[in-house]
């Protein structure tokens, strides 16, 4: 059976590769990491522009549909003036200025909640009759903007106010104007119906509310002067937005979802703090107004913030599994590593001891039977560790056998083996060794290298060897003959005198003898 262990270079080479295995496994959980975070991020952008493209299109037939009734109750008005059949401006101030037309504005104005008003004007601006009171208080209206626009354009179409204070109540108002013709189309007075801001604006927190906060909701003249929103803020109503986002909003509505983004300050927050937005703007079909939603960052992006945390902690808990899991099979690897290392190698000089020696020697013979070849085994014992154990310390003799396992690895082929089979005896393997007398050169080589003065911690140390040599087949067949006979030649250098190499021979023993220096 074969000894299998993995030499020290190779635990650490793959204690590196495991490491780097698991640094790889947390960059690519990483790397997966953001790129599912952008590719949720831009999925909740591309979700969430098109629910508020839809939102500001609903948002545009609602409003469409408001002034629509208000519309229909400013018709219905001019109606009822048709049928009196009304030709001359006094005959359109006495019916104007009747109870009776008071009942009628009082029931238009309380048949829709979205009017504040509804009132008649004469030629001259005054108000002749409106719904909140009868009769009316003392009012001149002759410089508002439909007013004077009706009065000057004989123009059956009705007119679309800029948003003024009512001076009966105070509140913001625009409104749906008619002018009122006599006879012979003179001008004698205008009819109106008043759209309530605030009660607009609520119609759209409606709306607003549900979607989160921090939404804005806008209702604009074509000309972009301001209306009505929610949240609202009374001191911009009536005032243009020069801001370009409506316009880039309604040419992206032509060939898209019409959504645009910004961080430019806004219109009606000129004192916030920059933060990027989502921008939908609609027309209202049919009517001369332009409808908005304006959703910040922080809330179009709130379920990818919940998303991306999710995503962040799950793979911040793999990688931490996965570095975890790393180091207990490091752990475990190397522990398993070098208790096999520990096992096959002498503690003290880090040479293979008996049983890996053992294993070696059983394969090279299997190879040497196959192709024929020679092996030698070297069998060396130290002479005189005993003696400086005794007298230098038992250290002194640790370092010695240190010094000698390099030194015998130095004279070595990377193909050989030097084992430590003992205390003060080693064993050397040389496959494919050729001829005896490169066995006996080797040997040589050995015994040489091991005479020179040791340095034991400032101590000048002398040892030499005695080596007995055996060759495979020549001095045995099989491993337990080879290291019998190597053995056998070892004594035998040792009675010769120490220090000296023995070839084992059956009726002849060769040797060579070297004086101790």
């Amino acid at each position: 059976m074969t000894v299998s262990f993995e030499p020290r270079s190779v635990i650490r080479r793959n204690s590196l590769f495991i490491i780097g295995g698991a640094a790889l496994l947390a960059f690519i959980f990483a790397i997966n990491a953001v790129v599912s975070g952008y590719l949720l991020r831009r999925n909740t952008v591309d979700d969430r522009a098109e629910q508020i493209s839809t939102l500001s299109l609903i948002l545009a037939e609602h409003t469409s549909q408001i002034i629509f009734s208000a519309n229909t109750v400013l018709q219905s008005i001019e109606d009822v003036i048709e049928v009196e059949k009304i030709e001359s401006e006094k005959s359109y101030r006495t019916f104007a200025s009747s109870k009776k037309s008071f009942d009628l504005l009082e029931e238009k104005t309380r048949s829709n909640s979205i009017l504040d008003v509804a009132t008649f004007v004469g030629s001259d601006g005054k108000v002749l009759n409106f719904s909140r009171s009868y009769p009316a208080p003392d009012i001149n209206l002759s410089e508002r903007d439909y007013f004077t626009y009706l009065k000057n354009h004989n123009d059956s179409e009705t007119f679309y106010s800029l948003p003024v204070r009512n001076k009966g109540n105070g509140k913001w108002v625009f409104y749906l104007a008619k002018r009122v013709n006599g006879k012979n189309d003179e001008f004698l007075g205008v009819i109106l119906t008043g759209v309530s801001v605030e009660v607009f604006s609520s119609l759209y927190e409606r709306i607003g509310i549900n979607i989160g906060e921090g939404v804005g909701i806008t209702l604009y003249r074509t000309d972009k002067t301001l209306l009505t929103r929610w949240p609202l803020v009374e001191n911009q109503i009536g005032k243009v937005n020069t801001n370009p986002f409506i316009d880039q909003s309604l040419a992206a509505a032509e060939n898209g979802n019409g959504v645009v983004f910004s961080s430019e300050t806004g219109f009606t927050r000129q004192n916030a703090d920059p933060e990027m937005r989502m921008i939908s703007y609609r027309k209202v079909n049919e009517y001369p107004f332009i409808v908005g939603v304006v959703v910040p960052e922080t809330l179009y992006l709130s379920n990818w913030y919940k998303n991306a945390f999710g995503v962040l902690i799950a793979s911040v808990l793999s990688i931490i599994i996965i570095f975890i899991g790393a180091y207990t099979f490091l752990l475990s690897y190397r522990r398993s590593a070098e208790n096999k290392y520990h096992a096959h190698h002498d503690s003290l000089t880090q040479l293979p001891n008996r049983t890996l020696f053992s294993d070696r020697l059983s394969t090279a013979l299997t190879a040497c039977k196959r192709k024929q070849s020679n092996l030698a085994l070297l069998f060396i014992d130290l002479d005189n560790l005993k003696t400086i154990n005794d007298v230098d310390g038992h250290t002194a003799g640790d370092a010695v056998l240190i010094e000698v396992a390099q030194r015998m690895q130095q004279c070595l082929r990377e193909s050989d083996t030097v084992a430590r089979i003992g205390g003060d005896e080693f064993i050397v393997l040389l496959p494919d060794v050729g001829t005896e007398e490169s066995a006996m050169s080797v040997a040589e080589k050995i015994r040489s290298a091991l005479i020179d003065p040791i340095d034991a911690d400032g101590n000048l140390l002398t040892t030499s060897a005695s080596i007995g040599v055996a060759i495979f087949p020549l001095h045995g067949l099989n491993a337990t003959d080879l290291m019998n006979n190597a053995d056998a030649a070892m004594y035998a250098a040792k009675s010769k005198g120490r220090n000296a190499i023995v070839m084992y021979g059956e009726h002849m023993v060769k040797t060579t003898l070297k004086d101790l220096i």
